[in-house]
């Protein structure tokens, strides 16, 4: 790709790759709210514990295929089929197998309404696995308006739908048509409005080399799925479905603000990079993204902190309240959680796969670290999410060091890139929390907290003339300079 084109590309994919976010994650949360005060927190607590379900089952489905397909330079018609025939097989195996063992899901939590709860569900992975390829074309070419719209579409009909669900009594019904129709209609307009159709034979070589090199992206996802979903299986099995409910409203809430992320920061740097061969104009490129990213990590989580009790409570209502420290904790460990992404995405690119699972697999030994010691000594359920909190920032410290030798970046530089935007969203937080003294109005606060911490934190990188500034002005305005 010429540097023109890459440009353009990198350029257009931010913009809507924000307008995407922006969008869903708007509504969603408008939505959320909504469906919040109709539903109660049990029934929240019931999807919370199929959770671990689908997200394992959707990976399997992928299989690291999209990852495999963005990273080859010269992609051929063989190796898309392929990977459909390979997906689509997996799919439906993977539906058949979970709806029988739907009975004995509903006998480990004592909740007989899983079984055919579980089974309604599972439909969703088995629609995803029919557009795993087009999705990963539109990816690769860095076609983010297509995606952008296709989502904007589906999250507003799946959601508009649950709504009326939920007015109309159906509970957790409503919460689980929203899930199947979201995927349904993305699957639908991907298969009506795309050009690639699935034409040619199978090819076991290809089979073969995406295989090798997704394999170990396959396991390590899976258990990144499992640890990010245990926490919540252990609160409903531990504890009551009442409190899951609570850290299921609290993990969508802090889930609004890593799609936001993800959208805007996370999905379009592999891409982009991937396309990058000269190590010097890869590290001084990925750092401008780090940059950025740090640049809206930061306020943006350390800001959820500050203000999760008066956000909950005059958005949810009072009955949620008890959600909000489980939310500033999630979000605590969600800064590195969202810094780590950067690494995946530079191990990915060096083919390090097997480097990804080892470190995968020491988080996950970590969290059940976490487990053992809060259930042995009968901890409340919020020393367990702390715990989280902490596997989190012990993998980024290890992650980071074993990526930054890939490049040649030192931790020295790193430190440089993450530290004023750091140190001025912790300023900004001492100063609006200091506020909060003053005023216990919790509608002011949100007002206030919002308007301050945001004027200090721009004020000040705009006293200091930012680099990252001029980097996200460049990419939103000029279009001039930022891939070169």
């Amino acid at each position: 790709m010429n540097e023109k084109s890459l440009k353009e590309k990198t350029v257009a994919g931010f913009k809507w790759s924000a307008v995407d976010r922006l969008f869903q994650q708007l509504f969603v949360l408008i939505s959320g709210i909504a469906l919040a005060r109709m539903v109660d927190k049990e029934n929240f607590g019931l999807m919370g514990a199929l959770a671990i379900f689908t997200g394992i089952a959707n990976i399997l489905q992928e299989s690291g295929f999209t990852s495999a397909i963005i990273r080859k330079k010269n992609i051929s018609q063989s190796d898309y089929i392929t990977v459909f025939y390979t997906n689509i097989s997996i799919g439906i195996f993977l539906y058949l197998l979970l709806f029988f063992l739907a009975p004995y899901i509903g006998q480990f939590y004592e909740k007989p309404i899983l079984v055919p709860l579980a089974r309604f569900i599972f439909l969703s992975f088995l629609f995803n696995s029919f557009s795993v390829v087009q999705n990963a074309r539109l990816l690769k070419e860095i076609n983010y308006k297509f995606l952008t719209k296709n989502n904007v579409s589906a999250i507003f009909i799946s959601y508009s739908i649950a709504i009326v669900l939920a007015w109309l009594g159906y509970g957790v019904w409503a919460l689980a048509a929203q899930m199947v129709i979201l995927s349904f209609i993305k699957t639908f307009n991907l298969w009506v409005f795309t050009q690639w159709k699935p034409q040619g034979n199978f090819s076991k070589t290809t089979f073969k080399e995406f295989f090798s090199f997704s394999f170990k992206l396959m396991c390590g996802s899976i258990l990144c799925s499992t640890m990010a979903n245990l926490p919540q299986n252990v609160i409903s099995k531990q504890y009551s479905f009442g409190i899951s409910g609570l850290y299921t409203q609290a993990y969508k809430l802090y889930n609004t603000v890593v799609e936001f992320l993800t959208g805007t920061t996370h999905s379009v740097p592999f891409p982009v990079l991937s396309t990058i061969e000269d190590d010097i104009r890869l590290k001084k490129i990925y750092r401008k993204f780090i940059r950025i990213k740090a640049f809206i990590v930061f306020p943006l989580f350390i800001g959820m902190i500050l203000l999760a009790r008066p956000f909950i409570h005059l958005l949810l209502g009072e009955r949620w309240l008890d959600a909000y420290p489980i939310l500033q904790l999630l979000c605590l460990g969600g800064i590195f959680s969202a810094l780590d992404t950067s690494n995946g995405d530079m191990l990915r690119i060096k083919g390090k796969s097997g480097t990804i699972l080892s470190l995968v697999i020491y988080q996950n030994i970590l969290m059940v670290c976490v487990i053992f010691v809060s259930l042995f000594f009968q901890l409340n359920y919020l020393y367990l999410v702390a715990g989280v909190a902490v596997t989190y920032f012990l993998k980024y410290i290890i992650t980071t060091i074993i990526t930054n030798r890939h490049i040649e970046y030192k931790m020295k530089e790193l430190l440089l890139d993450l530290f004023p935007y750091g140190a001025i969203s912790l300023f900004a937080f001492a100063c609006v929390y200091s506020l909060f003294y003053l005023v216990s109005n919790l509608v002011i606060q949100l007002i206030l907290g919002v308007t301050i911490f945001a004027i200090i934190y721009l004020g000040i990188l705009y006293y200091l003339d930012s680099k990252v500034v001029k980097d996200f002005f460049e990419i939103f305005i000029k279009k001039r300079r930022f891939i070169k």
